[in-house]
């Protein structure tokens, strides 16, 4: 089942894919799109959807997809009602805080396998 909502997102490269989906999910509240597992119920490969992103898993790197990398410079952005619950359990997940370029910029989080996202609120009312 293809997510119809969610437009491609990043394609990373990970030691682990189970540590990587356990990290998604349990900090982010990310679902599961699609899994692709061996007979052992190993996941090779997952595509999992994050607030209004998607983005593919796994331990094998296609040609031509680019994978995370440390340097890598977009921010995922995503809302949630308490984005410092969100940070908490990021940080206690193995991600780092990132500290802006820019000090007017929102500080932004770098997850284990090296993706950086901002973590808003929700809108205030006018």
């Amino acid at each position: 089942m293809r997510a119809q909502n969610h437009p491609p997102g990043p394609h990373l490269t990970v030691d682990d894919t189970n540590e990587a989906i356990a990290f998604y999910t349990g900090v982010f509240d990310a679902v599961a799109i699609e899994r692709e597992c061996l007979l052992d119920g190993h996941v090779l490969h997952a595509e999992l959807a994050v607030g209004g992103h998607r983005l593919t898993v796994s331990e094998w790197h296609e040609a031509g997809a680019p994978s995370a990398a440390e340097d890598r410079d977009d921010v995922l952005t995503i809302e949630r009602t308490d984005p410092e619950a969100v940070l908490r359990r990021a940080v206690a997940a193995g991600a780092r805080v990132e500290t802006p370029a820019d000090p007017s910029r929102q500080v932004t989080l770098r997850d284990p396998a090296g993706l950086c996202w901002s973590v808003v609120g929700p809108p205030r009312a006018a």
